[in-house]
């Protein structure tokens, strides 16, 4: 099966490179490149590709303000960020906006090709350097300490931060070296501890509680 993959990329040699990437690949299909995230928002819905590769620094409105749009018109459309930038606040407001990976624009093409099965096959992927980048981010934020002490434990707050991130159980295992099945069981009682039934009202509580907020720097 041949995945359709479109580009919204406005540097021409680089959406060239793309697409004979892709067009050289096994696994998928260039159907369309948008230089701007206006023209996406009109072609991409009516081409309905499966997945899209967005550049964040387009010409008008930006690439994180068109992945919502493009992530409401389509759904099911899995969208992987593909830009220069690499600071963590690009990728977390990325992560929480809806994407469904993250790669830079200097990932090797078999790489590039191989996160992208991992997204059609259901994962979400976060190259190294950006997983090392959204772990230092992380290790700079921290929740109200009476709130933790009071009604989340130190794992369970750890955890919640990680679900505000945007992570997949199977992430937050690997990050914290602990199960899958651990994850479920320490979710579960956070909604209970929290009295909530869904991880939308587990985070909507997380960000009016303080979580996501980082600390003070010394000095």
């Amino acid at each position: 099966m041949l995945y359709k993959i479109a580009i919204v990329e406005d540097a021409q040699p680089i959406a060239a490179s793309l697409e004979k990437i892709i067009g050289n690949s096994e696994d998928f299909e260039h159907v369309l490149t948008c230089t701007s995230g206006e023209i996406a928002l009109k072609k991409i819905p009516v081409v309905k590709p499966q997945i899209c590769l967005l550049d964040l620094g387009l010409p008008g409105i930006s690439g994180l303000d068109c992945l919502p749009l493009l992530k409401k018109s389509l759904p099911d459309l899995k969208i992987v960020i593909f830009t220069v930038f690499e600071d963590g606040e690009t990728i977390v407001q990325a992560i929480q906006k809806g994407a469904d990976g993250y790669l830079l624009k200097d990932t090797l093409p078999e790489l590039l090709l191989a996160e992208l099965r991992v997204i059609m096959l259901g994962g979400a992927t976060l190259t190294s350097r950006v997983a090392r980048t959204v772990s230092q981010l992380f290790s700079q934020i921290v929740p109200d300490k009476k709130i933790q002490t009071d009604i989340l434990s130190s794992r369970q707050a750890e955890i919640l931060n990680y679900i505000i991130l945007g992570f997949t159980y199977g992430e937050i295992a690997a990050e914290l070296d602990i199960s899958p099945h651990t994850v479920r069981r320490h979710i579960e009682n956070i909604y209970q501890n929290l009295q909530v039934n869904s991880k939308a009202e587990a985070v909507k509580w997380g960000v009016q509680s303080g979580f996501g907020r980082k600390k003070k720097e010394n000095g």
